[in-house]
């Protein structure tokens, strides 16, 4: 009861803290005018989501609990191929775009920006004070000097640690519990996480690796660069003039990146489509961990299930999700003896930033039936669909009344609105240049990381200093400035 309490006040104060924007005003009236309430008979609304809900079922149940509630009312909804029209740009003007869009705020946004989105009547949705105020943020767009929202907030996103406890080591609770509060002390700071992945690799245990994953996904890899000062762009993340991502100390923090890629010692942590194998790794006790988002809870899951040693019941039992670990104040995996690193945390780490988003709706700004379009929108977004949602995907609600319920029962849910509260995600900016930060952000990560094998190979390296890492990321944050500036 204490936890729930705690968390409704806490976005009670978030949703308290909204501004007074456009409601109300003539520009606010008039942008949303086509938004009149009158659903489009015989509408068919194209609904394009993501391939994880509907490979898991999820997308279809919403698709049939819409069409049955608004049989009645004339109009329907049906799940749009999502390898098709997915280019709201190119596809939208000649009508064979979605017309109701799931995804992440940052790309979604790319597309309002350039008025491909429409501002939605924000202030007359059932959900509007539920939701916290920088989840709506992601959405928010200035026009004609008022602000105005492009998309319906439905989840939070940032990078969460997966593991099966069953294959925690034996003697963790003897040897690796030291402050013992219950928790392995690998999965409390980097440090002691990078001492048993060592001590694995080169002793065994019940897994290949201790923690592995993809290096050189921007979305997860920028928080060693935020936690030690970095950010993305300036004035709260609207000036793309300002990049930061090699300011403060980020290169001290992307110095650990090559570390954990010397550790690993394998090549597919500089692959990206390591992300679509970590599922089978994880089951199969290739890697004791890995860090990636709540919402593929339910790949895990199946992914165990399939491996035949365990039941639904018991791999949803056995799969947990905690908060990343600290990293070292000294950004340097091995700087610290793991135990000091346990027994003074607050001194000698630092509590980990994360990027994360805003998952949500948007609507099409070439439907033909905006307003059976927003009732898909709020219906998607309903408590009640919400809850479900989180039930089949395992996602963490934007709504305060779904994540107040939800945490009663499970902890990651606060624990994530905690990180999104205090300042420990940074969501990926609302503004069109954002687009361009990933392509220049891999490929110098990629080459970061492959430093770690140049040696190996009779190469020269190019990342050995700090100082060399610091000049790589400043040709980074040029790359990324020239293209927003060519493509602008």
């Amino acid at each position: 009861m204490k936890r729930t309490l705690a968390l409704l006040l806490c976005l009670a104060l978030l949703c308290a803290c909204a501004p007074t924007l456009a409601e109300g005003s003539e520009r606010y009236k008039a942008v949303t005018a086509r938004f009149n309430g009158q659903l489009e008979k015989g509408a068919v609304v194209n609904v394009l989501e993501n391939n994880t809900a509907i490979e898991l079922g999820y997308v279809q149940q919403l698709i049939d609990a819409f069409n049955e509630a608004y049989r009645d009312q004339g109009v329907s909804a049906q799940i749009m191929d999502i390898d098709q029209y997915s280019d709201l740009a190119t596809d939208g003007p000649y009508g064979y775009g979605p017309d109701v869009w799931y995804q992440a705020n940052d790309i979604l946004m790319k597309y309002a920006t350039k008025k491909h989105l429409l501002p939605l009547p924000v202030y007359s949705l059932e959900s509007r004070d539920l939701i916290p105020q920088n989840a709506w943020d992601a959405y928010r767009m200035q026009m004609y000097g008022e602000d105005f929202y492009c998309g319906v907030p439905i989840n939070v996103q940032s990078g969460m640690l997966f593991y099966i406890e069953s294959m925690l080591p034996d003697n963790w609770q003897a040897e690796w519990d030291l402050n013992q509060n219950g928790t392995p002390d690998f999965f409390e700071t980097f440090t002691a996480l990078y001492a048993l992945s060592q001590d694995i690799q080169q002793n065994g245990g019940k897994t290949e690796y201790g923690y592995l994953d993809d290096l050189v996904d921007v979305y997860f890899s920028v928080g060693y660069a935020l936690t030690y000062g970095a950010y993305v762009f300036g004035d709260g993340n609207t000036n793309p003039d300002d990049i930061g991502l090699a300011k403060g100390d980020a290169a001290k923090g992307l110095y650990m990146l090559r570390q954990w890629a010397a550790l690993m010692n394998n090549t597919e942590v500089l692959d990206k489509t390591f992300a679509a194998a970590a599922y089978a790794y994880l089951a199969q006790g290739k890697m004791l961990c890995t860090i990636t988002t709540p919402d593929v809870k339910q790949m895990f899951i199946r992914a165990m299930v399939n491996t035949g040693s365990w039941t639904q019941e018991e791999a949803e039992a056995d799969l947990k999700m905690i908060n990343v670990p600290r990293l070292p104040a000294s950004a340097d995996l091995t700087a610290d003896a793991w135990q000091d690193t346990i027994l003074d945390m607050e001194g000698k780490t630092v509590r980990t930033k994360m990027m994360g988003g805003v998952n949500g709706y948007g609507i099409s700004a070439y439907t033909e039936c905006p307003n059976a379009s927003l009732a898909f929108v709020e219906f998607a977004t309903s408590y009640e669909q919400v809850m479900l949602r989180n039930q089949v995907l395992g996602i963490t609600p934007a709504r305060s009344d779904a994540a107040a319920a939800i945490g009663q029962t499970d902890a990651t849910v606060q624990m994530i609105f905690d990180n999104l509260n205090e300042g420990y995600i940074d969501v990926m900016p609302a503004i069109n240049e954002t687009a361009q930060i990933w392509t220049p952000g891999e490929s110098f990560l990629i080459d970061l990381c492959t430093d770690a094998f140049r040696l190996s190979r009779g190469e020269a390296e190019l990342y050995e200093t700090i100082e060399k890492i610091q000049q790589g990321l400043e040709r980074m944050v040029q790359q990324i400035f020239d293209a927003i500036h060519t493509l602008a």
